[in-house]
């Protein structure tokens, strides 16, 4: 039985009605009566219609005809670049004529100001810009000023401006005031001709603590029982965190050095703090990493509410020599002797793995990693013991650049003693294999933002590198303080290569130049004894550093630019995880000088006295 849906298309046929004999429109609930009404109603709405579509049309004739009007007025010689003149130049005559009514508003001004530099600083922090100064220091003038205090070795340093935090080997934490240099401009804009009062070059001891106290509101005992190692000041300046030889991690209020909470989490000596460098958003605390000997990173909220543990991070196959903290919940670290550095995302909860090593035709392997400084945010710069500076990216698995014996090697002691023998030719025999050693990197930071790197070691001097502009390579600057004002900082006291790929000198010239290389790279000592830590920042203006109020409008634009960087070197006799003398081995020019436990400044001033920063957004 066929049906309407059985039928084939082309046979179906449907009963249409007849567009003219029925009504235009017919609205529910109409009923026959209502059908003249409604035909008149439909006529109305297509009369309506009609006459809209010839308003239309007419319309467009009109636009039309407008356009060729202003064609034929754009083509008298007038072109879009004219245009845009006149029209910037009647933008600038309504401002000027606002500007004359209302007058400037000074608060939304310095609204501005404050957005501006809120977001420069945000932008440093994420690793967006890339500041160009490392060719602007001048290197060589950078005054020194060695500090101590009744202590042994000093093992680590941090800074908070101007505040100065070390450690030593003797459980001391010591609190210290940076001297603020002057101003070598301020002299000839003052009135008076009586020469400035002689300025305070070394910084002064605030407060001290030193072992176990006692906490008269708890009754609880605070402090370390073992060498302090390491010393981590967070971004708020409000608390003080030190590792040690004991296990302890130990939180302290940086006004008072007053403990206020120790942790024993750790089953082996902390040997690296770091601080993230903003507050994250996820907690209300600051965010603290910990490194220990036992293999493990341990993450740590620090608040005035309270401090805790957070959680546990494993990978590493021997002790943690060193972390730094990249970002917020990443940070990346140094394995020591199983030669990896890592890159840890905490809430990922991933690592990324980079194995060290120099390659099979180098002179010196490296067997121990152990410093690391972040360059964020996918770069970072590790030292190893093998005297060489490497350059990483997060994104290759091999380094980028390696500087080989960054500070040179120690030469061979002499024969009467090196060897016990009485003749000299059986003891020149029975050393006639042995060769000068580099030495080790034992302390490196860099200044995130920038293009800056510090390294120190124990031949007396800090050097200073530079970052190339697309990353990739390391150029060395020459020392810090060497005294030298002729020498240009772009060009290195040595040059350590040719070619931006190089990894290894040539064992034939080592082998001719052996005696040359036992030597110091630069004569004398600025820096007696083994440079344990570094710690560096810039010298701004008082009202740019925090807890101060932004600059006016109508102060200098030249106040608010930066002086120079302030770098803090902690020294020691000895090295901060060993009770070796490695400064005493160095017997250039046949002498042995003694180290000395402290720490020095070394205030580096800018070429010029304009200090334009070059910016290059990542």
């Amino acid at each position: 039985m066929s049906s309407f849906f059985t039928v084939p298309a082309s046979q179906r046929k449907r009963k249409r009605d007849d567009r003219n004999a029925a009504p235009a429109t017919k609205k529910r609930g109409v009923d026959a009566k209502n059908d003249g009404a409604g035909n008149r109603y439909a006529k109305e709405r297509e009369d309506s219609i009609s006459g809209s579509d010839l308003d239309e049309d007419e319309n467009d004739i009109v636009s039309s005809g407008s356009g060729e009007e202003s064609e034929s007025d754009s083509d008298d010689g007038e072109t879009a670049g004219d245009r845009r003149l006149k029209l910037a130049e009647r933008y600038l005559d309504n401002i000027r004529e606002e500007v004359d009514e209302v007058g400037f508003d000074a608060a939304e001004i310095d609204r501005d100001l404050i957005a501006e530099r809120l977001k420069e600083d945000v932008d440093e922090f994420k690793g967006r810009t890339f500041r160009k100064i490392a060719s602007k220091l001048s290197l060589p003038t950078a005054s020194h000023s060695f500090f101590r205090s009744d202590t042994q070795t000093t093992t680590s340093i941090a800074v908070h401006a101007p505040y100065v935090y070390t450690v030593s080997k003797d459980k001391t934490l010591t609190k210290w005031e940076l001297a603020t240099p002057n101003d070598p401009n301020a002299a000839h804009n003052g009135t008076s001709k009586r020469p400035p009062p002689p300025q305070r070059k070394k910084p002064k001891r605030l407060r001290y603590a030193r072992g176990v106290r006692k906490i008269a509101e708890t009754g609880e005992e605070h402090g370390h029982t073992g060498s302090i190692l390491t010393v981590a000041v967070s971004p708020s300046g409000r608390f003080v965190a030190t590792g040690g030889a004991d296990n302890k991690l130990i939180i302290w209020d940086a006004e008072t050095l007053t403990p206020t909470k120790t942790f024993t989490q750790h089953r082996d000596s902390v040997s690296s703090l770091s601080f993230a460098r903003h507050i994250s958003t996820m907690s209300s605390g600051e965010q603290l990493f910990s490194g220990s000997y036992d293999r493990t990173i341990k993450t740590w909220s620090v608040s005035g509410a309270g401090h805790a543990y957070v959680e546990t991070l494993f990978g590493h196959q021997s002790g943690i020599e060193q972390i730094a903290a990249m970002t917020i919940d990443e940070c990346v670290s140094v394995g020591g002797q199983d030669r990896t550095s890592r890159l840890w995302k905490v809430v990922d909860e991933t690592q990324l793995v980079f194995r060290g090593g120099a390659p099979k035709s180098a002179r010196y392997h490296e067997s121990h990693l152990d410093c690391v400084a972040p360059l964020p945010p996918a770069h970072f710069v590790t030292g190893s013991n093998s005297g060489s500076i490497s350059l990483w990216s997060i994104h290759k698995k091999k380094p980028l650049h390696t500087i080989p014996l960054a500070h040179g090697l120690d030469c061979i002691p002499p024969l009467d003693q090196l060897s016990p023998e009485v003749d000299i030719d059986t003891a020149a025999r029975n050393a006639r294999h042995m060769r000068p050693m580099p030495r080790w990197i034992t302390a490196l930071t860099t200044l995130p933002g920038t293009d800056v790197v510090l390294s120190g070691s124990w031949d007396g001097w800090v050097r200073a590198w530079r970052i190339s502009e697309d990353k990739k390579t390391i150029i060395p600057l020459g020392p810090v303080g060497n005294g030298s004002p002729n020498q240009s900082p772009d060009t290195p006291s040595r040059q350590l290569s040719n070619t931006p790929e190089h990894d290894t000198p040539n064992p034939n010239e080592m082998d001719q130049d052996a005696q040359s290389e036992n030597q110091n790279l630069e004569p004398g000592h600025l820096i007696k004894g083994v440079i344990n830590d570094i710690a560096v920042f810039e010298r701004r203006p008082e009202s740019d550093l925090p807890g101060h109020a932004p600059k006016s409008n109508s102060q200098s634009k030249s106040e608010s630019k930066i002086r120079g960087l302030c770098i803090v070197a902690a020294v020691g006799k000895e090295h901060r995880m060993g009770r070796w003398k490695c400064y005493a081995n160095n017997y250039s020019k046949g002498t042995s000088p003694e180290g000395r436990n402290g720490a020095v400044v070394l205030e580096v001033p800018f070429i010029s006295s304009s200090t334009d920063i070059d910016e290059t957004d990542v």
